[in-house]
C-alpha cells in the first residue's frame, strides 16, 4: 500500500492568530492561548483515534507505550527558539512491531499511523496508509480543516 501524509498546520486550531510565531518559551498571553488550544485539540483528536481503533502509542524504536500527553506536549508540539525542536516520531498500532527506521516503518506499517513533528514548529503530520480505515476516518474526522499533503521522506 502507499503511504500518504496529513499536515495539520496548528492555523485550523487557532483561527484567529498568525500561528508562525508559536514558540513555547514565548510567554504571550495570545501565543499561550493557542498554543493550549492546539494542546487540548491534539489531546482529544489522538485519545479519539486511540479509542476508535484500539490502538496504543509507542516511539518509533521502542517497547515502551507512551502517554497521549507525551504528544500532545509544547515539547513536541512547538518549536523553541533557544533549543532546536527535537523531531521525533511516534506509532500508532494495536501491537508493539520494533521498526529500526522510517524506512522499515514504511515497509511494514499495515494498519499503524506514524507521527511527526513539523521542524518549524507550526503544524503535526500523520502518516497511513492510502487507502485504509484510518484514512477514512481522518478525512471525516477532520473535513473542516484545511489539510496539507506531505510526502513521507526517510531520513
Amino acid at each position: 500500500m502507499k503511504i500518504v501524509g496529513i499536515g495539520i498546520d496548528y492555523s485550523n486550531i487557532c483561527k484567529d492568530y498568525n500561528t508562525s510565531y508559536l514558540d513555547r518559551d514565548n510567554t504571550d498571553p495570545a501565543t499561550k492561548k493557542c498554543m493550549k488550544q492546539v494542546l487540548t485539540w491534539s489531546k482529544e483528536f489522538l485519545l479519539d483515534m486511540l479509542e476508535e481503533f484500539g490502538y496504543k502509542l509507542h516511539h518509533l524504536s521502542s517497547p515502551t507505550p507512551v502517554k497521549v500527553e507525551d504528544v500532545s506536549s509544547k515539547r513536541f508540539l512547538f518549536y523553541s527558539l533557544e533549543k532546536e525542536i527535537t523531531l521525533q516520531s511516534y506509532v500508532m498500532q494495536k501491537e508493539y512491531v520494533e521498526y529500526e527506521s522510517l524506512a522499515e516503518w514504511e515497509a511494514n506499517s499495515n494498519e499503524s499511523i506514524l507521527i511527526k513533528n513539523d521542524e518549524d514548529g507550526g503544524s503535526i503530520y500523520f502518516f497511513f496508509n492510502e487507502d485504509s480505515n484510518v484514512a477514512q476516518w481522518i478525512s471525516e474526522k477532520l473535513k473542516d480543516f484545511d489539510l496539507d499533503e506531505v510526502n513521507f521522506e526517510v531520513k
